[in-house]
């Protein structure tokens, strides 16, 4: 009997031992987290409540009924804001001002303006400002959001932005609809991206578990959990037959090819999945366009190809497979009489690039400098 109280004692004791070093952990890192973390650390592991308790409205997007995911109405950061229309910039009205010209400048992050922070620096605010310096009375939106492919620009096109009565909308889109392609096997490449990401709502509020912030920077830091602010928790879950991230993920840790990737790498992946779609999408967005007697300027896609070779585009398919859509853009161009503004062979210089994909302030000005001189001669 004594012996079994003893065994009891220590069984208790060490139950307490344990809890008492779990709860100094999470108050350890609760204290690390708030107090010693930088804001990039801050960012990736805090929790929901933590994030909006900074910074308020932290989150830059929201979901929305039609595009899967959209820019938060009303987001401010810094330099950076949204406005309560939802596109990144200055407030603007509905209804567009008699006798001002409206350009739309419809893509993804790269229209956006990613690695930006201030948003009077991004491609469209910029190419505003020089040509109502030329005296023009024009009205620049940015109706660019991280993540959209051509699918989610048609129904942006289509449900959002007509109802701003553009005179123009300049397109520019290309690593985005590449990555949709990245999906094995090959009867999972479908038009509405399925087999890419599963567009579900996610629960906003963390779980019970999520909660803890010793749990929350474990399973982030091990790749189990998406950070709260993560773009992810907006726009769905990847499709089990999804392969970008995880070919990113190889190419970032420098594993590739692994996995899947073995017996069926990335090029056999792009070669079997062509970017039909895209073309699709580009001639759909013309179409309604026409009808509504909105006018379109095209643009190709422009990257630096000597992008350090582990990043995603610095692999030789990535960047064929952009090269591809590039002349789609242009025989598109050349078949419906669409202006083909070509960026591709003009934006070249690394230092117009914070990843090889997404500009600099300098590749945002330059950028803005031919979009410019294109309207210039209008």
């Amino acid at each position: 009997m004594a012996g079994a109280k003893s065994w009891r004692r220590r069984f208790l004791l060490a139950i307490v031992a344990l809890a008492a070093a779990a709860g100094a952990a999470e108050s350890g890192t609760r204290v690390w987290l708030h107090f010693v973390a930088d804001e990039a650390s801050f960012q990736r592991y805090a929790s929901i409540g933590e994030l909006r308790d900074r910074y308020g409205v932290f989150e830059r997007f929201c979901t929305h009924r039609h595009l899967g995911f959209a820019l938060a109405k009303g987001y401010r950061k810094g330099a950076n804001r949204h406005n309560e229309l939802g596109f990144r910039g200055d407030e603007i009205a509905r209804e567009k001002p008699a006798g001002t010209a409206r350009i739309v400048c419809c893509g993804g992050s790269t229209t956006y303006g990613e690695g930006v922070e201030d948003h009077t620096q991004s491609m469209p605010a910029l190419l505003q400002q020089q040509l109502r310096a030329d005296g023009r009375a024009v009205e620049v939106i940015n109706a660019g959001c991280p993540g959209w492919t051509t699918l989610e620009t048609l129904v942006n096109f289509e449900t959002r932005v007509l109802d701003l009565s553009p005179d123009w909308i300049v397109v520019y889109h290309g690593i985005n609809d590449v990555l949709p392609r990245m999906v094995w096997p090959h009867d999972a490449y479908r038009g509405d991206w399925s087999g890419w990401l599963c567009r579900e709502e996610h629960v906003r509020e963390a779980s019970l578990l999520e909660r803890s912030a010793l749990f929350r920077v474990l399973c982030v830091r091990a790749g189990a959990l998406e950070p709260h602010g993560s773009i992810m928790r907006i726009i769905g879950d990847v499709a089990p037959t999804c392969r970008s991230f995880a070919f990113r993920a190889q190419r970032n840790a420098g594993t590739y090819p692994a996995g899947i990737f073995r017996d069926t790498p990335v090029e056999a992946m792009l070669a079997a999945n062509p970017p039909v779609y895209f073309e699709r999408n580009l001639r759909s967005l013309l179409a309604v366009a026409s009808a509504h007697g909105v006018r379109v300027l095209l643009s190709t896609f422009a990257f630096h190809r000597g992008w350090p070779a582990q990043a995603c585009i610095g692999h030789p398919a990535v960047q064929a497979a952009i090269d591809e859509t590039n002349e789609i853009v242009r025989r598109i161009g050349r078949e419906s009489g669409t202006p083909v503004l070509d960026l591709a062979p003009q934006l070249v210089g690394k230092e117009l690039f914070t990843d090889g994909v997404h500009f600099t302030v300098a590749g945002n000005r330059k950028r803005a400098d031919l979009v410019a001189e294109f309207f210039r001669s209008r």
